[in-house]
């Protein structure tokens, strides 16, 4: 599909409602976008057993193709058009991207998972900018049987930094492989930031996801979990902080096709200021899923008045025999808390950091990278500009 070359369609609900709502697809200006840019710095640590191939960034899309050959696509769902079922390899952010990157980037990377190997220090791959910078980069994980292993992905800069990431990574597991993957984004106040994720589950496969977005000035982030084994398991825990003018739009989709499997979508995060959010959760229960179950759960807190929040929870289903479920709480500080902290001798400020901070370690403390939760923590309470006795 031929893509324009000034902006990107990226995120799009798979079934599209009022377009009024203006959430039914994010387009996303890239006439900024230059590979003449610095390159951010790249580290990677704890590579263990697995084995790290380097291959033309073609090359790894048609391996990653070939891994998904033999599913069947719909040309309809729930009994509307899949307009997001083009793409081959499904990922969250959606085919304008990969054909982007594709475009854009030379080499990909292969990170294979032997068979039956136990890496649970995180693999880890780091990406570090200076004050501006353009990265642009593409990773298959292939998780062979019966192997477990955690990964990593890391992408820091300074406070003022600007530029661009773009990032796709895709995950295949074989039958009764786990992949525990963690997405944290530390990036500057100036850089805009696509980080895409797909992943394709066998038999017994565990998939399990945690992504943190506390930096950046726009953000598009999405996961889409193909579940086309049975007795799969596919967890999303996420957490979000989106303050001054910032944008986070979020595309995360569990699809089940085998029997028995189980979809947890989980999202917290704080607004303020003015900033706006886009949440779309999908529970996508397809034909041949008799006794899966689905979840999807957001918990929005609202920090100041001018913020913009839009949730959208989606189920989708075309089998009667399935567990499906999905909430949304969203709520701002209460006066009698803030005035409780107060006569403790904690500002407003304080009390909102201490909040976030609170529902943000909850997820930031499974991350088994203890310098990766001190960034964390940091970044957190720079963010509210509070002392750091808190």
């Amino acid at each position: 599909m031929m893509t324009d070359t000034r902006s990107l369609n990226v995120n799009i609900l798979p079934c599209p409602t009022w377009n009024k709502l203006s959430v039914n697809r994010a387009t996303v200006d890239i006439s900024s976008f230059s590979k003449e840019k610095e390159k951010p710095q790249f580290t990677l640590n704890n590579l263990g057993p697995v084995r790290r191939t380097k291959i033309r960034a073609v090359e790894a899309e048609k391996y990653a193709d070939s891994l998904s050959d033999g599913i069947r696509r719909e040309a309809y769902i729930a009994g509307k058009r899949a307009i997001y079922q083009e793409q081959h390899f499904q990922t969250g952010l959606g085919r304008e991207l990969t054909d982007f990157l594709l475009e854009n980037v030379d080499e990909a990377e292969i990170y294979t998972v032997p068979e039956a190997a136990e890496v649970y220090a995180p693999v880890i791959l780091k990406w570090e900018f200076g004050k501006t910078g353009h990265s642009a980069s593409m990773q298959v994980i292939h998780a062979l049987k019966d192997s477990h292993s955690t990964f990593l992905i890391f992408t820091k800069s300074e406070k003022e930094a600007s530029g661009e990431l773009m990032m796709e990574t895709k995950v295949i597991l074989e039958e009764g492989a786990t992949v525990n993957l963690i997405k944290v984004n530390l990036l500057g106040d100036g850089i805009t930031v696509l980080n895409d994720t797909g992943a394709l589950l066998r038999d017994n496969a565990t998939f399990n996801f945690t992504q943190m977005v506390l930096g950046g000035n726009k953000n598009y982030v999405g996961c889409f979990a193909d579940q086309c084994g049975d007795n799969t398991i596919f967890n999303i825990n996420a957490g979000y902080l989106v303050n001054k003018d910032h944008l986070l739009d979020i595309n995360y989709h569990g699809a089940m096709r085998g029997k028995n499997s189980d979809a947890k979508i989980f999202v917290k995060g704080s607004l303020s200021d003015s900033a706006r959010k886009v949440f779309r959760g999908t529970i996508d229960f397809r034909k041949g899923s008799k006794g899966s179950k689905g979840d999807e759960q957001e918990d929005v807190l609202l920090l100041t008045p001018g913020v913009i929040n839009k949730t959208v929870p989606v189920i989708l289903t075309e089998e009667e025999d399935v567990d499906g479920r999905h909430g949304a709480t969203v709520g701002n500080l209460l006066p009698d808390m803030l005035y409780y902290l107060g006569t403790r001798g904690i500002d407003s400020k304080a009390a909102e950091m201490l909040i976030t901070r609170g529902r943000l370690l909850s997820i930031a403390n499974t991350i088994p990278d203890d310098e990766t939760v001190n960034f964390i923590n940091l970044f957190i309470r720079e963010a509210f500009e509070v002392n750091e006795c808190f």
